[in-house]
């Protein structure tokens, strides 16, 4: 019985062979293989980590009224100010987040132009549209309230300006440093690839690069803009691309019994530093006391203490935000994971829309009794993240071609039931 079954089986192997069906089946496997390799599943991860940045977005921007309108001698004060400066992490994220979704998206495919062709846009079609699209909004309304040109050529001309620069509204410089990410990445991907001892130092050598930008223009170019432009941001897009070239050894790394120990406790001890040098030197600086402070100081602590504590805190909170989404994605219950999902999925376009709200609401109540001034701070933050994810929402079911407006996001999914 055996002897027949190999004796049929060599028959249908010789006749697939004649037919050339077992030429096109292997060519087919080899391509599924292929396909399977390069398309990099969806992390859940990335879009609890946005979630989390784009809370920290909003509180930032709905504390910058207390911040400015409340006596320094209030026991509120240091609260507003911790806030204020703490939540400073979220921007900066969410350009780490942009560098290692590319790089852990595109690395491991093959690099062609029409790979690249496709990403350009993607990009073009997703964030370069909105992004100009919401300069106008907010140049729009700002010539509106506040300013008077004499001519259309000229608003015209300023705007164009000021979408250049990605100062239409303080927050669209996000966006901005990531059409310069988007930019650069092609020539990035290339040097990561090619270069083993780049891709293995990338977070190392991107803060370098960057303190060489910082130190050059400082004492050189006096670039006032410095906020607009990518080299200010190299050890974000460094880091990023790490965390996604070598995003399956990390996570394989992170079920280390030791890994706590070796990575994560002294990430957060960095973390608790750097915060509170941070937010304590800000505070210093809002109350008038570092003045009569500086002049004992180093030189070049005065003049690098700024940037220093903004800059490492940002990169240290973000990567202390990438961790916790991974804790988060196994702790959290299905709902609330849901919640938080939807909120990540959605960041982009609330990031975009957000401070519109902001707006109104401080135009509807900006003052009164102390206790009603607090509380519509607290109010304000609550709405403006409301009602932007009910704006974005409505415009993803109900609006054809959203995404010229909030970019394409992922579909709402179906809130869990419970069990």
């Amino acid at each position: 019985m055996l002897h027949a079954y190999q004796v049929w089986k060599k028959i249908l192997l010789t006749r697939a062979i004649k037919n050339g069906k077992l030429v096109k089946l292997m060519t087919e496997k080899v391509g599924e293989n292929m396909k399977n390799t390069t398309k990099r599943k969806g992390l859940d991860e990335i879009q609890l980590a946005r979630a989390f940045a784009i809370i920290a977005v909003m509180i930032v921007h709905s504390s910058s009224s207390g911040v400015t309108s409340t006596d320094p001698d209030s026991l509120l004060f240091p609260i507003y100010n911790f806030l204020n400066i703490a939540g400073k992490l979220g921007t900066p994220t969410f350009i780490m987040l942009s560098s290692f979704v590319l790089f852990y998206n595109y690395y491991p495919r093959e690099t062609s132009w029409d790979l690249m062709k496709r990403f350009y846009t993607k990009r073009l079609k997703y964030i370069l549209i909105p992004y100009i699209l919401f300069s106008a909004i907010y140049f729009l309304i700002k010539w509106y309230v506040y300013y008077d040109y004499p001519t259309i050529g000229a608003a015209f001309s300023r705007f164009a300006e000021l979408t250049a620069l990605g100062k239409a509204h303080p927050h669209l410089y996000f966006v901005f440093i990531s059409v310069q990410l988007y930019i650069l990445f092609p020539l990035l991907l290339i040097m990561f690839k090619k270069y083993p001892f780049l891709r293995k130092n990338a977070i190392w050598i991107g803060i370098l690069l960057q303190w060489v930008w910082v130190i050059l223009n400082k004492n050189y170019f006096h670039i006032t803009l410095k906020g607009s432009i990518s080299l200010s941001y190299l050890s974000f897009y460094f880091t990023g691309a790490y965390l996604g070239i070598y995003y399956n050894e990390i996570r394989a790394k992170m079920k280390d019994p030791f890994f706590k120990d070796k990575v994560v406790l002294p990430l957060f001890i960095s973390y608790g530093a750097i915060v509170i040098l941070y937010t304590g030197y800000m505070y210093l600086v809002r109350i008038g006391v570092f003045t009569s402070i500086a002049p004992y100081l180093p030189n070049i602590v005065n003049s690098y203490l700024g940037e220093f504590t903004w800059a490492m805190h940002a990169l240290i909170a973000g990567q202390v935000l990438f961790y916790l989404s991974h804790i988060a994605n196994k702790k959290f219950s299905p709902r609330m994971k849901m919640i938080f999902m939807e909120i990540g999925a959605t960041s982009f376009g609330i990031y975009l829309i957000h401070p519109l709200f902001l707006m109104v609401f401080r135009a509807v109540y900006d003052s009164g009794t102390p206790l009603m001034y607090h509380g519509w701070q607290i109010l304000t933050f609550i709405l403006i993240g409301l009602f932007s994810w009910a704006i974005v929402r409505f415009a993803t079911r109900y609006i054809p071609h959203y995404w010229v407006i909030f970019g394409k996001m992922a579909p709402m999914e179906k809130f869990p039931s419970k069990k």
